[in-house]
């Protein structure tokens, strides 16, 4: 397997590991909502889980970007970037 092609499948894995992520969240914050009593406690609830979910969407595209800069990179850049997903 070639450096391009490791690079691109823990691309893969990352986005995969934080879409997870977002999923998870959201499930997390249906289970609040259904339990939270007031107006007050259900909105609190969402800006959190907007801010945490815009977060993991902030390092989903963030690795993305680091699979644009690799397909641009030369061989010691590409090997920056595969240690930088590890």
């Amino acid at each position: 397997m070639s450096l391009m092609e490791n690079i691109s499948k823990a691309v893969e894995n990352k986005v995969d590991e934080l879409n997870k992520q977002v999923e998870a969240e959201q499930a997390e914050a249906e289970r609040k909502m259904a339990a939270a009593e007031s107006e007050k406690a259900k909105a609190d609830i969402q800006s959190e889980v907007k801010a945490n979910i815009e977060e993991l969407q902030g390092k989903i595209e963030d690795v993305k970007q680091r699979l644009s800069d690799a397909k641009e990179a030369g061989e010691d850049g590409l090997k920056d970037i595969r240690d930088s997903l590890v």
